[in-house]
C-alpha cells in the first residue's frame, strides 16, 4: 500500500506541474501513453492510475470521433496501482489522443514511419558530438591534440570519435556502441536520408576507434576520462594534452569492436573496397588478440562474442565464424539457470555472471547480449546442429524469465536483475530478490534506460525467430517508458515527446554540451527501496550517454523495420 500511495502522489504532482494535455482538463486519473506513437501493427497500450477499471475511448484529433474504445484491467503491483488499456486492434493512422472521464493524453500518432523523425534526430546526434576536425560538433574543431599515451608519454593521433555524454570524454566501452546502433538503423530501417551519413557518420567515428587499436589488436580503453575532461588548446605537445589509457578495454567492447568493423565492412565495401579491407583487418587483429588472451568470460561478453562472429560470417561467409559463433554460444548456454527454484515466484531461464561467479547476472549499461547473441546466432544459422539448442535457451529465458517478470508491474519494464541478497524493495523471486532501478547508495549508479531498450531489442528478435508477436508487445513496452510511460510522464529523449526533465549540466568546463536532439538520457533511476526517481538535472538520470541512444535507436528499427 505504500508503494502504491507513493505512485499515486508522483502522478498528483506531475498532473498539478503539467497541466492540460491537449485539451480536457486532466483529473487524477493520470493518461500516460507514448508521447510519440506506434506503428500501424504494432502493440499499443495506455496507463491510468488507480485500482478500479474504467472505459476509455482513443479521440481522432482530425474528426473529434471515437476510432477506438476500451475499458482497462489492472496491472501488476509493482511500482503502483495502474490500469492498462490495449488498443492494439487499431490501425488506423492519423493524431490521436486517449480520453477517459474528463481527462486527455497528449497527443500521439499512428503511422508505418512513427519513428522517423526520431531517428533522424539519433544519427544527427552523432554529428553533433563529434571530437576533433570536425564541422559539424557543437565546439568544433576540438581535441586537435589527443592524445598522450601514459605508458611512454608519448603523442598518438586518437582525433576522431564522439564524445560520449554530456561530457568530454571517449570511453571507448560506451561510444563503440555508436557503431552499432548507426549500423542497425541503416539495415533495419534503410532510411534514403541515411544512405551516405550513416556511413560517413560512422566512418567519423571509427577514426577514432581504428587510431585506438594497438598492433597486438586489442583496442586501449580510451583517451580523455577523468583526468582528461576538459577543452584543450588545441596544440600537441603542450600541459593540456590529454592521456590515453593504453590497456586493453573490457571484453564486451573488445567484441562491439570486432562488430562495428564487419559492420562497416558490409556498408562500405562497394563505395570504398580499401576501407572495407581496413575495416576487416581491424577485426580479424582484434579477434586474435581476444582468443589468444581468453577474452570474454561473463555472460555479457559471451553474448557479444556470439553477435560479434555472425557479423563477421555476414561480411566475410566463411564457416570458421559460424563455428566459433557456436563455441562461444556453447559457453553462454552453460551459464543459463535452467532449474527452477523454490516458491510459487521462481523464475529460470536467467544466466549467472560467468563460470566462477554464480550471482545472475546485472548490466545496465553493455545490454542484452546474451539474449541478442543467440537470437543473431538462431537467425544467421537456422539449420545449425546446435539451433535447437539456441531456440530452447532463447525460449526458457524469454518465457520464464522476462514474461513473468516484466508482468509483475503494469508497465511491463524488466527489471535491472535479480539479487542473492536484498538489496531493497523486498521484491522477492522465489530463492532471488530483484530490484528495477540500480541502487542509489552504490559507488556508481545509472538510470535503466539501456538496459530496457537493449531487452526490447532482444525481445523483438525473440519474436521474429519464435513466431510470438506478444514479445513484440513486450519490446514496445520498453520503448514506451523510454518516451513516457513512466510516473512522470516524461520523454527522456531531448527533442522527441514532452516533459523532459532538466539536463545534467557539468560545472567541469565551458562551453557546456548543449540540448541535442536526438540524445537519450541515462533514464529515471530508483529510490533506496526501488521506487522511481527521475532526480532532474543529476548525471546518474538525465546525462547523455552513447549506450542508451544506441539501444533506443535499434529499438526504434527493430520495431518499425521494413
Amino acid at each position: 500500500m505504500k508503494r502504491m500511495m507513493s505512485a499515486y502522489l508522483i502522478l498528483l504532482g506531475f498532473a498539478t506541474l503539467y497541466g492540460q494535455q491537449g485539451g480536457d482538463a486532466v483529473d487524477f486519473k493520470k493518461i500516460l501513453v507514448n508521447h510519440v506513437g506506434f506503428t500501424p501493427q504494432g502493440a499499443k497500450y495506455c496507463l491510468i492510475a488507480g485500482n478500479t477499471s474504467v472505459a476509455y475511448e482513443i479521440i481522432d484529433t482530425a474528426t473529434g470521433q471515437a476510432a477506438f474504445a476500451g475499458r482497462t484491467t489492472l496491472g501488476g503491483p509493482d511500482l503502483g496501482s495502474f490500469q492498462v488499456g490495449d488498443f492494439s486492434a487499431l490501425t488506423q493512422s492519423g493524431i490521436f489522443q486517449v480520453r477517459a472521464g474528463n481527462g486527455r493524453s497528449g497527443s500521439f500518432g499512428i503511422a508505418s514511419d512513427a519513428y522517423e523523425d526520431a531517428l533522424r534526430k539519433t544519427v544527427s546526434y552523432f554529428a553533433r558530438q563529434r571530437c576533433g576536425p570536425s564541422e559539424t560538433g557543437y565546439h568544433a574543431p576540438c581535441h586537435l591534440d589527443d592524445g598522450r599515451r601514459r605508458d611512454n608519454g608519448q603523442h598518438r593521433d586518437v582525433t576522431g570519435g564522439w564524445h560520449d555524454a554530456c561530457d568530454l570524454r571517449k570511453w571507448v566501452d560506451a561510444t563503440i556502441f555508436g557503431m552499432v546502433g548507426l549500423a542497425r538503423v541503416a539495415e533495419l530501417h534503410h532510411p534514403e536520408w541515411g544512405r551516405t551519413a550513416i556511413p560517413a557518420e560512422m566512418r567519423w567515428g571509427n577514426r577514432y576507434f581504428l587510431a585506438m587499436q594497438e598492433p597486438a589488436g586489442y583496442v586501449m580503453n580510451y583517451c580523455g576520462g577523468n583526468d582528461g575532461n576538459r577543452w584543450t588548446g588545441n596544440k600537441e605537445g603542450d600541459q593540456d594534452d590529454r592521456p590515453i589509457h593504453t590497456e586493453p578495454c573490457n571484453a564486451t567492447a573488445q567484441f562491439c569492436f570486432i562488430l562495428a568493423q564487419a559492420a562497416a565492412v558490409r556498408l562500405t565495401r562497394e563505395a570504398d573496397p580499401p576501407y572495407a579491407a581496413q575495416c576487416r583487418e581491424a577485426a580479424l587483429r582484434c579477434l586474435t588478440w581476444c582468443r589468444t588472451n581468453h577474452a570474454g568470460r561473463t555472460s555479457t561478453d559471451l553474448g557479444a562474442a556470439v553477435a560479434a562472429c555472425v557479423e563477421l560470417h555476414r561480411a566475410l561467409g566463411e564457416d570458421e565464424y559460424r563455428d566459433l559463433a557456436a563455441e562461444y554460444a556453447r559457453r553462454l548456454l552453460a551459464l543459463q539457470v535452467t532449474e527452477r527454484g523454490t516458491g510459487d515466484t521462481a523464475v529460470r531461464g536467467f544466466f549467472r555472471s560467468s563460470p566462477t561467479d554464480a550471482e545472475p547476472r546485472r548490466d545496465i549499461s553493455h545490454g542484452c547480449w546474451h539474449l541478442i547473441g543467440l537470437c543473431e546466432a538462431l537467425e544467421r544459422f537456422p539449420d545449425h546442429t546446435d539451433a535447437a539448442a539456441w531456440r530452447q535457451a532463447i525460449r526458457l529465458h524469454v518465457d520464464d524469465y522476462l514474461t513473468p517478470m516484466l508482468a509483475r508491474s503494469a508497465f511491463g519494464i524488466a527489471p535491472f536483475g535479480l539479487f542473492s541478497k536484498n538489496t531493497g524493495g523486498d521484491r522477492r523471486a522465489g530463492d532471488y530478490w530483484y530490484r528495477y532501478f540500480m541502487e542509489p547508495g552504490s559507488r556508481w549508479w545509472v538510470g535503466i534506460n539501456a538496459n530496457l531498450a537493449s531487452t526490447g531489442v532482444g525481445l523483438v528478435k525473440a519474436a521474429r525467430l519464435l513466431k510470438e508477436p506478444r514479445l513484440a508487445a513486450l519490446a514496445q513496452r520498453q520503448l514506451d517508458w523510454i518516451l513516457g510511460v513512466n510516473p512522470f510522464d516524461a520523454s527522456t529523449m531531448t527533442g522527441v515527446g514532452r516533459n523532459q526533465p532538466r539536463q545534467f549540466v557539468t560545472g567541469e568546463f565551458k562551453p557546456v554540451t548543449p540540448l541535442i536532439d536526438g540524445a537519450v538520457m541515462n533514464g529515471i533511476g530508483g529510490t533506496p527501496d526501488d521506487q522511481p526517481d527521475l532526480k532532474p538535472g543529476s548525471w546518474q538520470t538525465c546525462e547523455y550517454w552513447t549506450p542508451m541512444v544506441c539501444y533506443t535507436m535499434w529499438l526504434m528499427s527493430e520495431l518499425s523495420a521494413k
